[in-house]
């Protein structure tokens, strides 16, 4: 991929989703489209010959390079440029098919995107790819928020559930993705195993100190806190239920495992966010 065509995106910041044509990745394209529409940046699919994190081999445009084989990837591309403006009509959108590595190919774009998007196809699979490292590789490579949505686990009047702990993008993305979808947010942290007293303290105003960064910059969004005794696994993964995406940082990332909605993987940033700084100036 050139580095010309990596900067003209840069410059658009689209929301970037991986499509193959299956159900996963066509919640995922819906998913995208709502985002893109949402931030009011362009949508742009990608049929990177396979998949990543979902499946491991290599795809049909790796094995078939011939004119007939990217014809087929080109078509199914198009199917999914129409799909995404069949549900939103007056979205920016094109398509790109690249028959390379997928993982190299989606990470390379992620550069220059808002939000990347990938669909999922099931606990048995994704386990599979969390073991093998392929999510965790793109999640790793990756300095954009990556959003991991499963075929049918939408819950459109749901909240927003964040895994707190201290690192303020995770938590802005959140605060803006519940601001301008269902009004509500629910900042989780949690205390470990068989914590103790002076730790549960902590993890409490922890979720306060995130409850008063939200404020000052959604002051109109509704905030609840939660300090779960355990696990950040089980404690979201419980939340996941009734929630309409849930957000971690790369530590927490094997949610995905379990989760029953979407969810989304926030770099945390060793530069302070912008978030940070507004948080930190309302708290004065």
């Amino acid at each position: 991929m050139s580095a010309e065509l990596t900067a003209r995106y840069e410059k658009e910041r689209p929301v970037v989703v991986g499509y193959h044509g299956r159900p996963d990745s066509r919640a995922a394209l819906v998913w995208a489209a709502g985002e893109a529409d949402r931030r009011r940046v362009p949508l742009l699919v990608v049929n990177a010959a396979d998949y990543p994190g979902m499946t491991l081999g290599p795809g049909r445009g790796l094995l078939d390079p011939s004119p007939r084989g990217l014809e087929a990837d080109e078509e199914l591309t198009a199917r999914g440029v129409a799909e995404a403006l069949a549900v939103r009509p007056g979205l920016r959108v094109s398509g790109m098919t690249v028959p390379t590595a997928p993982v190299s190919t989606l990470a390379e774009l992620a550069g220059a995107a808002s939000v990347l998007v990938l669909g999922s196809r099931g606990h048995g699979r994704l386990r599979t790819a969390l073991r093998r490292s392929v999510v965790c590789e793109v999640t790793a490579r990756t300095r954009c928020p990556v959003v991991v949505v499963r075929s049918g686990r939408e819950r459109p009047d749901g909240e927003v559930v964040v895994a707190h702990d201290g690192s303020p993008e995770p938590l802005g993305f959140a605060a803006d993705h519940a601001a301008a979808t269902s009004g509500r947010l629910l900042v989780v942290t949690a205390t470990g195993e068989g914590a103790a007293d002076q730790v549960l303290r902590a993890a409490s105003n922890l979720a306060e100190e995130g409850r008063d960064a939200v404020a000052g910059t959604h002051p109109d969004l509704t905030v609840v806190t939660a300090v779960e005794p355990g696990s950040a696994e089980r404690a979201l993964v419980s939340a996941s239920m009734k929630a309409r995406l849930v957000v971690v940082g790369t530590r927490d990332r094997e949610v995905l495992l379990g989760s029953r909605c979407p969810v989304a993987v926030v770099q945390p940033s060793t530069a302070p966010s912008s978030f940070a700084r507004t948080s930190a100036m309302s708290a004065r």
